[in-house]
């Protein structure tokens, strides 16, 4: 201890004071560097780096040397455009998910409405491909699926709204799916929650609609951004009292799900085989034998 105290008395003085901040003093000395630094010198050679994007002047030993207000001044390189990167890469990505759409022929004062879903054969044909164009920026049959319950109440809340955006885009195809009733397609097309809008483009999902606020102005937007169908009445959207009248509920109507009971029939059966193969079973067994043969001996007594 008496030579380690010796030592420090040698190599302070020859050290500036401005090493003594934070860890660099003690660095400084395991590393055995204990000439005096020259600030100017390293200041140019630090100029001198092209610095890249994510990259500072300091080292690790002198980054953890520098006090909180120095850190916060880590140098940006004039020509850095972060913020621009950040834009075109969303605008492109936005870009890449916009699909070309067929425009549905209808007469003239038709509205549009939500077609449902009642068989597979119906899902096939209105999943079927327009010619034989595959990719997004090729013009192609957009439909657009809601996927729903009768029994789920957020599907029951959406159902007026989904409704009032097929009247809003007539020459584009709605239908609702029973998620329920075709379970089969909830894996298919990675339905994990209900209601679930995706928009489809020659019959292969395109976006999904991920928005908190399922509305009707919502789905506009969704609409817009992913496609290039456009719609005069798109100022004028609303929901109206006809829109709760169907084609989709607005009341939950509860279903009897009987593979539910068929899986807790099953449940119940399965726990009750594995108790009567455990070691408590056989002690409950055997303590009601055991009750009962005593019973039978004490009425014999009492007969007597």
């Amino acid at each position: 201890m008496q030579r380690v105290f010796f030592l420090l008395l040698i190599l302070i003085p020859n050290l500036e004071a401005s090493e003594f901040k934070g860890l660099q003093f003690l660095v400084n000395i395991l590393m055995g560097n204990i000439n005096p630094r020259n600030s100017n010198e390293e200041t140019v050679q630090h100029q001198n780096i092209d610095l890249g994007r994510r990259q500072t002047n300091f080292s690790f030993i002198d980054y953890i040397s520098l006090d909180q207000r120095e850190k916060n001044m880590c140098p940006v390189p004039e020509n850095y455009q972060g913020h621009q990167n950040v834009e075109l890469n969303d605008e492109h990505k936005a870009k890449n998910g916009h699909v070309k759409c067929i425009n549905k022929s209808i007469e003239s004062g038709t509205v549009g409405t939500v077609q449902i879903m009642q068989s597979m054969k119906e899902i096939a044909t209105l999943l079927s491909p327009h010619g034989n164009n595959t990719k997004r920026n090729q013009i192609g049959k957009c439909v657009v699926i809601l996927f729903y319950t009768r029994s789920c109440p957020g599907s029951v809340m959406v159902g007026p709204h989904y409704v009032a955006l097929a009247k809003i885009f007539p020459h584009m195809t709605f239908a609702a799916i029973d998620a329920f009733k075709f379970s089969s397609l909830n894996t298919e097309f990675g339905i994990i929650g209900l209601p679930t809008v995706m928009l489809f483009h020659q019959g292969r999902p395109v976006m999904r609609f991920n928005d908190t606020q399922s509305t009707v102005n919502n789905f506009i937007s969704f609409i817009l951004k992913y496609t290039d169908m456009r719609s005069p009445l798109v100022h004028n959207a609303y929901v109206t009292s006809e829109d709760f009248n169907g084609p989709l509920p607005s009341k939950v109507e509860y279903d009897t799900d009987y593979y539910l009971y068929l899986a807790w029939i099953f449940i119940i059966l399965c726990a009750t085989y594995h108790f009567t193969k455990s070691h408590l079973y056989s002690q409950i067994i055997e303590m009601i034998k055991r009750n009962w043969r005593e019973s039978e001996a004490q009425t014999e007594q009492d007969l007597r």
